[in-house]
């Protein structure tokens, strides 16, 4: 990961996280050595360090 936020700050905070395939829009559940877990609407998604680009708070 390339960004200079600190992903444990963002826990249970809804959050923007790009990624190559797009930007990701949800609350983070999980932040460990192998990535972040996302809660969007009804989905649990995991998106792994090498694929997160940065982290942000949503807006």
């Amino acid at each position: 990961m390339q960004s200079m936020t600190d992903p444990t700050m963002m826990l249970g905070r809804h959050s923007r996280v790009e990624t190559p395939d797009g930007t990701i829009n949800g609350t983070i559940l999980a932040v460990g050595a192998k990535g972040v877990t996302i809660a969007v609407d009804r989905n649990v998604v995991r998106v792994r360090p090498s694929d997160i680009y940065a982290i942000s708070a949503a807006v």
